[in-house]
């Protein structure tokens, strides 16, 4: 027995709304509307892990503060010179603000680096950069730190000429 065009064109559209509806839901959109504190840390000093735990990067840290009377979105940015070689594993790092992962908050599932497969080398340096943001934060003052990692322990993530910016941006 043949279906019936009418029933397979509303089964299509069923589906192509429940697909739509997943993304959809997938998403977060999070608004602010004035940026109250900015603040900016470097590091200059190459500094390396094979640590298959997150292990916080050596000075890539620093605090933001909440206006009184306000609320704010925290946006913190992280880049650096990278190189994740040996082995076949990836470095992950993460943004930790008041020391709960920022969003998307994926653990280990961020490559911030890669061993392409094996193929990278220890010179094998580039740009990476990583950003992320919690919200609705209430008055005070929130640490915000930069972790990295590699999963696995014959792999090894450098990190030089980083920098970490923060922003609290008033909700």
């Amino acid at each position: 027995m043949k279906p019936r065009r009418g029933a397979v064109l509303a089964l299509a559209l069923v589906l192509s709304l429940f697909l739509v509806g997943t993304a959809i839901a997938a998403t977060t959109t999070r608004t602010a509307r004035a940026l109250t504190q900015v603040k900016v840390v470097h590091g200059g000093d190459a500094t390396t892990t094979n640590s298959t735990s997150f292990v916080d990067l050596p000075g890539a840290s620093t605090t933001i503060t909440v206006a009184s009377n306000t609320r704010a979105l925290v946006l913190a940015r992280f880049s650096a010179e990278s190189a994740c070689s040996g082995g076949t594993g990836y470095c992950p790092v993460r943004i930790l603000i008041n020391g709960t992962e920022a969003d998307p908050a994926v653990g280990n599932d961020f490559a911030f680096d890669s061993t392409d497969g094996g193929n990278d080398t220890a010179a094998s340096w580039e740009s990476h950069a990583v950003e992320r943001s919690r919200a609705y934060f209430t008055p005070g003052t929130y640490t915000v730190r930069v972790q990295y990692k590699t999963t696995q322990s014959a792999t090894i993530l450098r990190l030089d000429d980083w920098t970490l910016v923060v922003e609290a941006i008033a909700a």
